[in-house]
Parts: structure tokens; C-alpha cells; sequence
């Protein structure tokens, strides 16, 4: 799920057991993103795309891949520092959201993702 300043994206759900490594990323996660979401929030591609420091988004691949698109974005180099004040989100809102959802009991998994794409 993606954070930006013209909205949020919907979630995207991982297989249970999938190996994320650049290949799974580009096709199930960067690729739906590109299509459907960067398009919406950033119709001129005016956005700088940011990620978190998962291998399979320092990977060349990955880069290699947002470079082919023409999509602007951070190199790992230019990542924030992995710290509350430098990036809020991460130690903010994904705990709230955290914390909001192990309130509520979930029997089966396909409750849980309903109440998270209503946020």
C-alpha cells in the first residue's frame, strides 16, 4: 500500500509463501502500481516514486526496470535514514494501522483484506 500526497493506493496482497525478489516485485507489485495507481494519483508523471530498503527494491533490476518506465525515482542511496524523525511514515502510520487492525479478530484472512482496502 502507497502513501502520496494526491492519495492512497490499494493494497496488494502477497501469496502466502512467495519469495519476493525482484521478478515477483516488478510483475505482482510494481507493474500493477505503474498501470493502475501512478497513473490515477500522477496522470503528467510528476511523482518521485520512494521505496524502503527490501532487497528486492535496491535490487539493479528493479532500478533497471523504474528507469525503462521513465519513472523518477530515489536510488537506495538517497533513501532516509532508518529513523523516527526522518520517516515518519514508517514509524507512524503503518504502526497505527498496526495497531487499529490487532484490536480486531479476524476468522478468515479474506475479512482482514476487506477492512483494509476500505482504508
Amino acid at each position: 500500500m502507497g502513501i502520496s500526497a494526491n492519495g492512497v493506493t490499494k493494497p496488494r496482497f502477497v501469496q502466502p509463501g512467495a519469495k519476493i525478489n525482484s521478478k515477483y516485485y516488478i510483475h505482482k507489485i510494481l507493474k500493477p502500481f505503474l498501470k493502475d495507481e501512478y497513473c490515477r494519483l500522477y496522470p503528467n508523471g510528476d511523482a518521485v516514486y520512494n521505496q524502503d530498503s527490501a532487497p528486492s527494491h535496491a535490487s539493479r533490476v528493479t532500478q533497471k526496470f523504474l528507469t525503462d518506465q521513465q519513472v523518477q525515482f530515489l536510488r537506495p542511496q538517497q533513501w532516509m535514514p532508518n529513523r523516527p524523525d526522518a520517516a515518519p511514515c514508517d514509524y507512524f502510520l503503518c504502526g497505527d494501522l498496526k495497531n487499529k487492525l490487532n484490536k480486531r479478530r479476524f476468522s478468515m484472512l479474506r475479512a482482514f483484506k476487506r477492512l483494509l482496502e476500505k482504508r
